[in-house]
């Protein structure tokens, strides 16, 4: 773990291409003008030759290749600044395009020419291990921290391109040249000039703070850095029930009921316990960050900055009071005071609904509209798509599965804290409860008998995020925050960053 503060050297860096950089229109151009020649090749070759209204021809040198000009185009314009990595998908089935076409100049009956020129299979060959090492080179370079492969990416893609104007040459000077063979070569010429072009004009940019990178999720940065026993406990124990601990403990709460009071007369009417556990968890978390990781995919990532706490709320205490979920989001700098403003701002937000209807109601209304014989598919669906890191970004925001922690407060029902279950669906890591106050007499050192005040809580976690000595650490962090609130009205001296 390393602490941050302004005056951290900056040790990340990555290169971006924004939509501010006039280059990144004309590697869009260059998409756009490959796609459409690629269409204009398709509709003038159609019927000129044999095998050319073949499925594998259809699919792999006409679809494949718009495909991977919309999705470039897509790229650049939506992700280019702080997500250039997103290019890769399309450099890889770009590749996958030059190996199909490269394979496809070796039929004698389309391109008699080129097979002349490439029928010993050694040309076939260079071109197949150019074209891959190309996609190779390409992702080390736009991927944070591959800084030093685009010069032998931008080498590479020389080739190609030689490769292309040399296929046009020989067919302007071959018997079977004709107009649509010139359309092919230009549609694959301006694809990977686009690419080239990309490689060219991006700039490099650092930051004190990890870039995203391949692999990460909407919600998380993939820990790349973690022991190999780590790692490979997310396989054995696949199932965050599975692999559930569960802790038992309480705080001597009478500083605590005092630091209530004071805010309370500071003008924060409704300060309570549940604000001061959160604020205490929200400030563990700065300087305990491995806590605020979670399990995707058997992956494991952290939050960073963004903790996100889910808790159920009534409008009614009463056994027909409507209720719902809320999903609040906090920072490792915050005080009580933020804090309580974030958690009361969500609150009052929903509680202001008729129906007490959170973002998560509306969508739950809409899958249950779902016939039952299809919603078993859907769920499945739904863990599928979670385990790949493809659900929508809307869905993770109003999920109250995908978050921090979700806590819950048992003492306002008046009973003990429980233990409850974390949900395999989602990445919840930590599940905290905390029950009602009690009170219990205890013996000093002089034998005088004191009455104490307690309040209990439960927390059951998710053990594959880190290791107990960890947990052990964080846990006892929190009970001298709770024991002492008032730290928790200045912010943090330092936060510390989760590894790489």
């Amino acid at each position: 773990m390393e602490k941050r503060n302004a005056t951290t050297a900056k040790r990340y860096s990555t290169y971006e291409l924004s939509r501010r950089n006039p280059a990144t229109w004309f590697a869009v151009l260059f998409a756009v003008l490959s796609a459409a020649f690629r269409i204009v090749h398709y509709s003038l070759l159609g019927g000129k030759a044999e095998g050319v209204g073949t499925t594998w021809y259809v699919f792999f040198l006409i679809v494949l290749p718009v495909i991977v000009c919309a999705y470039l185009v897509y790229a650049l314009l939506r992700h280019g600044e702080r997500r250039l990595y997103k290019t890769l998908l399309p450099v890889y089935l770009g590749m996958i395009f030059f190996i199909a076409r490269n394979c496809a100049l070796m039929d004698p009956d389309l391109h008699p020419a080129c097979y002349e020129l490439e029928a010993s299979g050694l040309g076939l060959a260079i071109s197949i291990i150019v074209s891959v090492l190309f996609a190779i080179l390409y992702k080390f370079t736009v991927n944070p921290g591959g800084l030093r492969s685009r010069l032998y990416a931008l080498i590479l893609g020389a080739l190609i391109l030689a490769q292309c104007i040399c296929h046009y040459v020989i067919r302007q000077y071959s018997p079977d040249g004709d107009i649509f063979y010139d359309f092919a070569e230009f549609s694959a010429f301006s694809m990977i000039l686009s690419i080239e072009i990309v490689l060219i004009f991006m700039k490099k940019v650092c930051s004190d703070e990890p870039f995203p990178m391949a692999g990460d999720r909407p919600d998380g940065r993939r820990l790349r850095s973690l022991d190999p026993i780590t790692s490979v406990g997310v396989y054995i124990m696949p199932d965050r029930n599975g692999a559930d601990n569960l802790f038992k403990d309480s705080f001597e709460c009478s500083n605590a009921e005092k630091y209530i009071r004071k805010k309370r007369e500071e003008g924060l009417e409704n300060f309570g316990y549940t604000h001061l556990i959160l604020a205490a968890y929200v400030r563990v978390v700065s300087q305990r960050p491995a806590i605020n990781r979670f399990i995707s995919g058997q992956k494991i990532y952290s939050r960073g900055k963004d903790i996100e706490v889910s808790m159920a709320i009534k409008k009614e205490m009463a056994t027909d009071g409507s209720e719902t979920i809320i999903n609040v989001h906090f920072s490792p700098d915050d005080t009580a005071d933020d804090v309580y403003r974030k958690f009361n701002l969500k609150v009052e937000e929903v509680k202001a609904t008729s129906e007490l209807d959170s973002s998560f109601d509306k969508v739950a209304g809409l899958l249950n509209l779902i016939p039952g014989v299809f919603m078993k598919f859907t769920v499945w669906l739904l863990k599928a798509m979670d385990y790949f890191g493809l659900i929508p970004r809307f869905l993770l925001r109003v999920s109250p599965f995908h978050g921090s922690i979700f806590i819950t407060s048992m003492g306002s029902l008046g009973v003990p804290p429980v233990y409850h279950h974390l949900y395999d669906f989602g990445n919840i890591p930590v599940f905290v409860a905390f029950g009602i106050k009690r009170r219990q007499c205890e013996m000093q050192n002089d034998g005088s008998i004191v009455q104490h005040k307690y309040i209990d809580f439960s927390i059951v976690t998710d053990e594959r995020i880190c290791d107990g000595f960890y947990f052990a650490s964080a846990f006892k962090l929190m009970k001298r925050y709770l024991a002492n609130p008032d730290r928790l009205d200045e912010k943090p001296e330092s936060v510390v960053d989760d590894v790489y």
